[in-house]
């Protein structure tokens, strides 16, 4: 019999306990041929277009490599094609035993896979907004990149890269997001990843995201789609009941990463965040000097939020399962000041990045593992 059969409390695993995934994001330049709307590192660094070498790429990986035991790499921007010698960052983390990722809007020549074949790459990651062209146009500002980014998902694809689509979701094009799951299907694209807009970057200046129960009911309505057994589709809970945390629990939910620094994002200027979430107002936590993290001595640094308890949660029954949440709604005047939202222990954050698989756990293989 079951411990509930037999009228026995389960006993539920901390969110603390569960595997720590450890990815480098390396940002080799913030170069970009795009200004989008939705863009979290804001087009301040993207028009300072600062890019690292592939000595300093190299001294990074090796860093965190030794310190942290991290073995995944995604390479972002800005547009990390851009960067001209990208295709050696990828040989060093390669022959350094990373799982490689790059991460990129599409506005690229096809003779960037000429450089960087599918036996070099774990997968090839493309962000489009929509599959309405006219909604894409709107949030990238672009009226050639739909065209070039769907061309180059299906170059990819026939040339036997791991394609994976990343979507963002705000007021904007959320009412025909879910079109995108037939689309990409349809266009050879192996998985499909929705985000929840952050108040970053241009996010936080240009789009109004989803408020904590139209993101439910979102979420709600991808898990109610027909299932496509061609595409994998994964989304961030980011707002869960109380009375459903345990299940994100049971589905593998690790709490905040930022807290345990398993996901350092680094700069080509040194800069080093936690999490995207606090990229404004150089809040990051240390930079990366001479093959060591230098901590920022200011108070204001996102580590400081990270390691201070939200007052709601003290005394809450629910932190084992959620672990204090996300610190950005308690820390970022635009989330708590603003009244968008605070936890009130029956609507409660958590980290807006994880995400889990839709309409049920799919098999442990390197589409799954890499997201």
């Amino acid at each position: 019999m079951t411990a509930v059969e037999l009228g026995m409390p389960l006993q539920r695993k901390p969110i603390y306990t569960q595997p720590r995934e450890r990815f480098v994001f390396l940002y080799p330049t913030t170069a970009c041929s795009l200004r989008c709307k939705t863009c979290y590192v804001g087009n301040t660094r993207l028009n300072a277009a600062n890019t690292m070498s592939v000595e300093r790429a190299v001294e990074i990986m090796d860093y965190f490599k030794v310190t942290g035991g991290h073995d995944k790499l995604y390479l972002l921007g800005g547009e990390p094609t851009m960067h001209p010698e990208l295709a050696q960052i990828v040989r060093e983390a390669r022959d350094r035993g990373y799982k490689v990722t790059i991460s990129s809007n599409g506005d690229f020549e096809e003779s960037i896979f000429d450089g960087i074949g599918p036996d070099m790459l774990d997968s090839f990651n493309f962000s489009l907004e929509s599959a309405d062209p006219t909604i894409h146009r709107k949030i990238r500002g672009n009226p050639k990149n739909f065209e070039q980014v769907t061309n180059n998902i299906r170059r990819a694809r026939e040339l036997g890269y791991q394609v994976r689509v990343m979507c963002t979701v705000s007021q904007t094009n959320a009412p025909g997001a879910l079109d995108l799951i037939p689309f990409l299907a349809d266009l050879g694209a192996h998985t499909l990843s929705y985000h929840n807009l952050g108040k970053t970057g241009n996010g936080g200046r240009f789009l109004q995201p989803l408020n904590p129960q139209e993101w439910m009911d979102f979420c709600a309505a991808i898990e109610a789609h027909p299932p496509e057994p061609r595409l994998a589709v994964y989304y961030p809970p980011t707002f869960v009941t109380a009375d459903t945390q345990e299940q994100w629990a049971d589905r593998g939910y690790p709490g905040c990463p930022a807290r345990t620094l398993d996901r350092p994002h680094i700069y080509p200027d040194g800069t080093v965040y936690a999490c995207p979430v606090f990229m404004d107002d150089d809040r990051h936590y240390a930079r990366f000097e001479d093959g060591r993290l230098v901590l920022n001595p200011s108070p204001n640094n996102e580590l400081n939020a990270y390691m201070t308890a939200d007052p709601v949660c003290t005394g809450c029954p629910n932190t084992g399962t959620c672990g204090g949440g996300c610190p950005a709604y308690s820390q970022i005047p635009a989330y708590g000041d603003e009244g968008w939202y605070t936890c009130d222990r029956q609507i409660t954050p958590l980290c807006i990045l994880w995400t889990v698989s839709a309409w049920g756990a799919r098999p442990a293989d390197s589409l799954h593992t890499l997201r």
